[in-house]
């Protein structure tokens, strides 16, 4: 879920707004040469994003575009990390020509293929991915492949749109604002809301056990004060604390009654040129985390065009950001 919706900043000059291009193309601006975008792909050294698509096309087709090719975060990886080339399967010429090569169906519900520059697949073709999460995991599979680095900022996309193991658990604390922001820089946290159980300020943290164990999890929250209770949805999960914890444990009964807007992400939401920007909700975590750690956001957690767009409202407002 974006914590905001805005227009980006797109980097890659290739139509002049993809807003104004077929619904099915998403907001991606695709190169509509096969040849010139597998030389671009040749010459820069990373995969080609070869999409076969129908347009105009099926409501498959326009969800694809509204989904996947609309993300920011895919939007920007696509445009960044590959060269976007789209095939209409629908058409002569060019695009016949480009069917045939590769032995696409005609009329066929959207394909995405990685290819590099000799127009080879990078990995196996699938048929059947339209959702955000097994595009992005199919496109970092494509780039490690290719050997080519994932950024931060993609990487965290992947942890929100396809957790391998969502768990939940709730962290009573002294603050919920300092346990937001403490929680939230935590790799595999995927989300961390601030709310209230009885009398007692809560942080509501959702995670992906493949990446961070309940057990490491509980420990991380204590030794930054933030675990005065552990609220579980399963009471036998206070199986999986460490020992000098378990006695914190409790049932997690009813629900967490949701703290006001005004109290989530309050370090995030008192920067104006942040705060307007297009940001994931792991993002927004980590951005908000990242202010009140040091006061600036890490290296790698804003995708190019999300930098492009934060210099262009801190500039509307008359400020200078560094670097």
């Amino acid at each position: 879920m974006l914590h905001l919706a805005a227009a980006l900043v797109c980097t890659v000059p290739l139509l002049d707004d993809p807003a104004q291009q077929p619904p099915e193309l998403g907001r991606v601006r695709f190169e509509r040469s096969l040849d010139a975008g597998l030389a671009t792909a040749k010459r820069e050294k990373k995969p080609a994003f070869l999409l076969f698509q129908e347009i105009p096309g099926c409501s498959t087709c326009v969800g694809f575009g509204n989904g996947p090719l609309s993300h920011p975060l895919l939007v920007d990886a696509i445009e960044t990390c590959f060269v976007p080339i789209a095939i209409h399967n629908n058409k002569g010429g060019a695009d016949k020509a480009a069917l045939e090569r590769f032995r696409e169906p005609a009329w066929n519900n959207p394909v995405v293929r990685f290819v590099d520059g000799d127009g080879q697949d990078v990995i196996p073709r699938r048929d059947g991915v339209w959702n955000e999460a097994g595009t992005v995991e199919r496109m970092i599979n494509a780039l490690e492949v290719a050997h080519v680095d994932v950024p931060r900022w993609l990487e965290m996309a992947r942890v929100e749109l396809h957790p391998r193991d969502p768990q939940r658990v709730v962290f009573s604390m002294y603050c919920f604002w300092e346990g937001q922001q403490r929680l939230g820089a935590i790799d595999g946290v995927i989300d961390a809301r601030p709310g209230f159980v009885g009398g007692s300020e809560v942080v509501d943290v959702r995670f992906d056990a493949s990446r961070v164990k309940l057990a490491d999890l509980a420990r991380q929250a204590a030794s930054m004060e933030c675990a005065s209770t552990i609220l579980l949805p399963r009471i036998g999960d206070a199986d999986l604390l460490p020992a000098n914890l378990r006695e914190r444990a409790r049932a997690l009964s009813g629900d967490v009654r949701a703290a006001g807007a005004d109290d989530d992400l309050r370090r995030l939401r008192g920067v104006r040129e942040l705060d307007l920007l297009p940001l994931t909700r792991v993002q927004a975590l980590r951005v908000n985390a990242e202010l009140a750690a040091g006061g600036k956001v890490g290296a790698g957690t804003l995708s190019p065009n999300q930098a492009a767009l934060r210099r262009r409202i801190a500039s509307a407002g008359g400020k200078k950001l560094e670097g």
